[in-house]
């Protein structure tokens, strides 16, 4: 009797062992819990980041017709540097197979617009870099490059100066005695205007 007790309690720890270590955990799922739970990660994945933001939520079900959340983030390095690197991370909450997908580089080795056929400037890093590598920059990729400490300002206008889609991008330093201000066209990937300004003493 004993024995078959002692067997009985020994299967079902065996089997509630079992339940807990294969079966998926429950997750609750809110958009609010989905997004502390990607950021959590993403803090975990990317500590020295500038920049660490949920920017799409997307609740979805599943072919077995469980409901989960599609989220989408950005998360920047080098934001003040001029050349900073831009990815998207995209992951599924519950996690299937708790595998994230591979990260987008929008930004890298200060290049833009990396793997795509037609450009479009859409992001601020974008704006950065382009504002100083891109024809008709070389005044801006001089001064960034005689300034270490050069910091850039970038601002997208829907319209401007009789415009539409344009980035205004200021690069400024304390040390040099003049700034620039950057104007790039979004749509058509490319800079409009370059404007130097005296920066008084």
């Amino acid at each position: 009797m004993k024995t078959t007790v002692l067997l009985a309690i020994l299967v079902a720890i065996a089997l509630a062992v079992a339940w807990f270590i294969f079966s998926k955990p429950a997750y609750p799922l809110s958009e609010e819990d989905a997004k502390k739970f990607f950021l959590e990660d993403l803090q975990g994945r990317y500590p020295s980041a500038d920049v660490r933001e949920v920017t799409e939520i997307i609740p979805l079900t599943s072919t077995d017709g469980s409901p989960y959340f599609q989220l989408q983030a950005r998360v920047t390095n080098g934001m003040s540097t001029p050349c900073p690197e831009r990815i998207h991370v995209y992951y599924d909450y519950p996690p299937k197979n708790f595998v994230a997908q591979p990260p987008e580089y929008i930004t890298k080795g200060c290049k833009v617009c990396l793997n795509v056929d037609v450009c479009v400037l859409a992001y601020p890093e974008e704006a950065i870099i382009a504002s100083h590598t891109y024809p008709g920059a070389e005044l801006v990729g001089d001064f960034v490059r005689q300034n270490a400490e050069a910091e850039a300002s970038p601002q997208y206008f829907e319209n401007f100066e009789n415009q539409t889609g344009v980035w205004q991008v200021n690069w400024s330093t304390p040390s040099a005695g003049t700034a620039y201000e950057v104007l790039l066209s979004k749509n058509q990937n490319r800079v409009l205007e370059v404007r130097s300004t005296p920066v008084p003493n």
